[in-house]
Parts: C-alpha cells; sequence; structure tokens
C-alpha cells in the first residue's frame, strides 16, 4: 500500500501533469490559427526535444542503445510521435477543443482493449461494459457536431491520433523493460521530431500565417512546446517511477475535465448537456476498462445473491 505522506510531491506532481495535458489540447487548437497543422508539430516537438535531451544526456550521459532496443524506440517514435502529432494537429483543426479532449479522453479504455486482445489478458464482462460505455461518449460527442468548429471527419482523425498512440504505448511498455522511461522518452521525441521537420519540409508552402509571431501565439507555443509536452513527460515518467503505472493512471482520467473547463473558459465554446453526459460516460468507461476501482463491496454481493438465487 502507498503511503500518501511520503508521495505528496510525486501526486503533486502528477496532478501538474493533469492540467498541462488538458490545457495542452486547447493550446494546440488556439496554435492552428496561427500556424499550419504540419508546421506546427515539427515546431513544438523540436521545442521540446531541444528541452528533453540535454536534460537526458546530463542524467545519464550518452547511452548506447542495442539494435533491439534502437527499433522499440524507433517504433515508438512513429506511432506515438509522427503518426500522432499529424493526426492530433490535423484533427483540432478540424474539431472543436471540446470533441478532441472528449475522444482523447478514450485513450486509457482503448489501451485497454488493445493490450487485452494484442497481449492476450483476459477479456471481462467489466471490459465489455466499460467498451460500451466509452463508445457510447464517444458516439454522444459526434451526434453534437453541430457546434461550432466541430465536423464529423476532424473527429475521425482526432480519434485516429487517439489509436496511433495506444499503438505507440504498447512498445513502451516492452523499451522500459532494459531502458530508463526517460530515455525512451527522450530518444523517441528526438527521432520523431526529426522526421516532422522532414515532412514539414516538403509540404508546407509557409510555416506561419499572420500574428503567429505577437506575443500570445509564441507565449502559448512555448508553453504547450517546454512544459507540456517535455515537462509533462518528465513529471509522468517520475511519477511512475515513484507511485507505479497503476497509481500514476488514477490521476489520468482528470485531464479530460480540465481539457472541457479550459475549453470553455479560453476558446469561448459553450458547454452542453451531451458534452457533460458524454464525459460521464467517457470516464466511467476509462475507470472500468483500466480497473481502476473494483464494483463496490455491497454491489458485488448483491450480484452473487441473484445469481445463487436463479442458478
Amino acid at each position: 500500500m502507498i503511503k500518501a505522506n511520503n508521495n505528496r510531491h510525486v501526486f503533486f506532481l502528477l496532478t501538474m501533469v493533469v492540467f498541462l495535458w488538458g490545457v495542452n489540447v486547447v493550446s494546440i487548437k488556439y496554435l492552428t490559427n496561427f500556424f499550419p497543422p504540419l508546421a506546427l508539430a515539427p515546431i513544438r516537438l523540436c521545442l521540446a526535444s531541444g528541452l528533453l535531451l540535454p536534460i537526458v544526456f546530463r542524467r545519464y550521459g550518452f547511452q548506447k542503445l542495442s539494435s533491439t532496443e534502437w527499433l522499440l524506440v524507433s517504433t515508438i517514435a512513429m506511432f506515438c510521435i509522427f503518426l500522432h502529432q499529424i493526426a492530433l494537429n490535423l484533427g483540432l483543426a478540424a474539431t472543436s477543443g471540446m470533441h478532441a479532449v472528449l475522444i482523447l479522453g478514450l485513450n486509457p479504455l482503448v489501451t485497454t482493449v488493445l493490450a487485452g486482445y494484442l497481449l492476450k489478458e483476459t477479456f471481462t464482462w467489466m471490459k465489455g461494459l466499460a467498451i460500451v460505455l466509452g463508445f457510447s461518449g464517444l458516439l454522444l460527442v459526434v451526434s453534437g457536431s453541430s457546434q461550432s468548429g466541430a465536423t464529423l471527419v476532424g473527429d475521425g482523425i482526432t480519434f485516429i491520433a487517439t489509436i496511433t498512440f495506444v499503438i505507440g504505448s504498447l512498445f513502451v511498455k516492452k523499451a522500459t523493460l532494459s531502458l530508463s522511461p526517460l530515455i525512451v522518452t527522450a530518444y523517441s521525441h528526438g527521432i520523431g521530431s526529426i522526421g516532422l521537420l522532414i515532412l514539414g519540409l516538403f509540404i508546407n508552402p509557409v510555416w506561419s500565417y499572420t500574428g503567429s509571431f505577437s506575443f500570445w501565439p509564441i507565449a502559448i507555443l512555448l508553453f504547450s512546446s517546454f512544459m507540456s509536452t517535455a515537462v509533462g513527460a518528465l513529471w509522468w515518467n517520475t511519477g511512475i517511477q515513484q507511485v507505479g503505472a497503476s497509481t500514476a493512471s488514477l490521476f489520468q482520467n482528470g485531464a479530460p475535465i480540465v481539457g472541457i473547463l479550459a475549453s470553455a473558459f479560453f476558446l469561448g465554446e459553450e458547454l452542453s448537456w451531451y458534452h457533460l453526459a458524454a464525459l460521464i460516460l467517457v470516464l466511467l468507461g476509462v475507470i472500468l476498462g483500466t480497473g481502476v476501482i473494483d464494483l463496490p463491496v455491497r454491489l458485488i454481493s448483491l450480484k452473487n445473491r441473484l445469481l445463487a438465487l436463479f442458478c
């Protein structure tokens, strides 16, 4: 059992990560008004890598990787960074911040489902219920696409961003068996940023729009790159190292809530009843699917009594 008193500083860091990641979705949505989506991604990731790599080199030095480790890190870079950032930036440019936050909130649930399928983990009725709840929330969000700035295509691309990140995360689990999570994060960010930069050089006729070098766009760009992406990843990995992944995942479910509030506060998007209903369904699905909490003891007892009565 984890002693809360001894890990207050870690819980504080994980709480900050929730705020950073929740606000980051809204930040990227805002920045797409000043930078093309496929220019924004390499700019953000290059800035984040420029902060991550020196910190890692200072802490661990330059660690040589085996061919297998390079393959794992490169695969993580392809899915978690390269493909994820492309889909994320295109999706956020084509949908509303609230829809993006809710769809990205399916991340832990989809991770559980794919891990169960690919790694042959037991698929219980609880996980089945979680799938129904989670995708019901997704469908409810999509049905509200009449909201200004939201489109069905944008919602779909944002969901692809979720899938690519989840696939990459499965490789992260394998890579961290022999490497520090901090090294895996920094190296994959470096490789991914190079790939995005090369793609951007071929695709982008322009790298910025009018007003992009004003105070607020630059300030938010730096905050998104250094804090939400780089520092957020470092703090998240620190939390996993200190208290374990299962405990850290408890905090991740708060990111969609922060993002919803941030979208309403910063982007002026209107909160509707279906956003709140979808948020409840998504969070409930995530909680059940990841096994964060179990059914209350009384509910389990009631289920057993009913089974005994009819069997």
